[in-house]
């Protein structure tokens, strides 16, 4: 998956449009995404193949933390 592609599956999850999802953006203090709606998307991404333990979920502050996990998780963008 691209970040193109990661950023709008984000956006849908979120209900937050696609262009405030750059990679730099927090999801605390840009997004106002608290830790319940996270945990949320996290399960909503594990149906899709997206495994990822607690300790690694708290990892993701940014929206590019999440798509460099994604990428080691799931693979490459080369490999989807």
């Amino acid at each position: 998956m691209t970040f193109e592609e990661f950023r709008l599956r984000l956006a849908t999850l979120l209900d937050l449009q696609p262009e405030q999802l750059t990679p730099e953006a927090s999801f605390v203090a840009d997004l106002g995404i608290d830790s319940l709606r996270m945990l949320d998307v996290v399960l909503q991404l594990e149906d899709e193949g997206f495994e990822l333990s607690p300790d690694l979920a708290w990892q993701m502050r940014t929206v590019g933390d999440a798509y460099r996990l994604y990428c080691e998780r799931v693979g490459s963008p080369g490999q989807r």
